[in-house]
């Protein structure tokens, strides 16, 4: 009876310290950026991805870009039509592949338009 208690006692302590620790230093965010897009689709194209890192990119919605929130959705309708699961590994029919190359094209433009836009505005602060 008294391992019991003890037990409920410390599970009880340890999650109001991992309440508190939350709450100040704030809940951990899955926040998916294009680099991290661009690196997964590489990957598929390659048929190197695994469908672990699919599922986790295909389920988890992206709140911070609506653009790269498109894609995963684009990606996620794709999958259901033109993806295979091997051996652990995500495959795309010969269609879907040249469907994630548009995506991986416009993933690419968008990561340099934001270089650029980083680079000026890096620029303008320095003129200053």
């Amino acid at each position: 009876m008294m391992d019991f208690l003890v037990t409920v006692l410390l599970s009880f302590g340890l999650i109001l310290i991992a309440l508190w620790v939350f709450r100040y230093l704030g809940v951990p965010v899955y926040r998916v950026e294009a680099i991290n897009i661009k690196v997964l689709l590489e990957s598929v194209l390659n048929e190197t991805a695994t469908t672990a890192d699919w599922d986790v990119f295909i389920a988890m919605p992206i709140t911070q870009d609506a653009e790269l929130d498109e894609i995963r959705l684009q990606c996620a309708m794709l999958a259901e039509h033109a993806m295979i699961e091997r051996n652990g590994l995500v495959l795309f029919s010969s269609a879907g592949r040249e469907e994630l190359q548009q995506l991986l094209r416009r993933l690419e433009s968008k990561l340099s338009l934001e270089h650029k836009t980083l680079k000026e505005n890096r620029e303008q602060k320095h003129d200053r």
